[in-house]
């Protein structure tokens, strides 16, 4: 999306780091306050997760609901295949609904599921690793890469109201954007020097998740406040 952001700073600049800013905080002071609180399928990574992704349900639905009409046929069916993955994203996190209320994994699932859960993501990397690589790719090249060359003076080549107008990203991606690829940085440090461990350790890929689920969000804000007020 091209131009300056319709949302507010509070949304798009200012929130992003927080969560990261608490996570790195806690663990570097109060280790044992992170085990307990921060780290686990019930702590406040693993839970702040499924709340962003559903957020981005309840405000897709809108953008959805709100972009009949008005933008090309296939970006509403590109802002429908967003919110359904936030969807899945939020399903899958709560392994859709087992980590809240503890049922036991029934007995044909637990065969296929790697890790005795009621999920999809662990018994298959069709439904995890591959869909994962693709969102990574269009955060860093829609929400670092593009919105960094406009910055840089270089103009899109492309109007506002195409589909590539609306379908790539706009500058408020990209604070999240560029802490979600961050994030995960000192694992991927570790797999290529072949290091065990760093001296600060923390589970890297469960708040990349959050910053995915986030930049979901604050994509189908800034789409939706596109629509709400076209003339900005």
């Amino acid at each position: 999306m091209i131009g300056r952001s319709r949302l507010h700073p509070a949304v798009w600049l200012w929130f992003p780091p927080v969560l990261a800013l608490v996570v790195l905080g806690v663990k570097f002071f109060a280790p044992t306050f992170y085990d307990s609180f921060i780290e686990g399928e019930l702590g406040l990574t693993e839970l702040a997760t499924p709340v962003v992704a559903l957020a981005g349900v309840w405000f897709g639905v809108q953008t959805v609901w709100m972009s009949r009409g008005r933008v090309p046929l296939l970006i509403s069916g590109w802002l429908l295949a967003t919110t359904l993955g936030c969807f899945y994203l939020a399903g899958e996190e709560l392994s859709w609904g087992q980590q809240l209320f503890q049922w036991q994994t029934p007995d044909e699932i637990a065969a296929l599921n790697d890790q005795n859960e009621t999920n999809l993501h662990n018994m298959s990397s069709w439904f995890d690793q591959k869909p994962r690589l693709l969102l990574e790719l269009w955060v860093l090249f829609g929400g670092i890469v593009l919105p960094l060359r406009r910055l840089a003076g270089h103009r899109p080549g492309y109007a506002a109201d195409s589909f590539r107008g609306w379908f790539w990203p706009g500058i408020e991606c990209l604070p999240t954007a560029l802490i979600a690829i961050a994030i995960k940085l000192p694992e991927r440090y570790k797999k290529l020097m072949g290091i065990e461990s760093l001296p600060f350790e923390i589970r890297w890929s469960e708040p990349q998740e959050y910053y995915f689920a986030l930049f979901l969000l604050i994509y189908l804000l800034a789409v939706r406040q596109r629509l709400r007020h076209p003339a900005l």
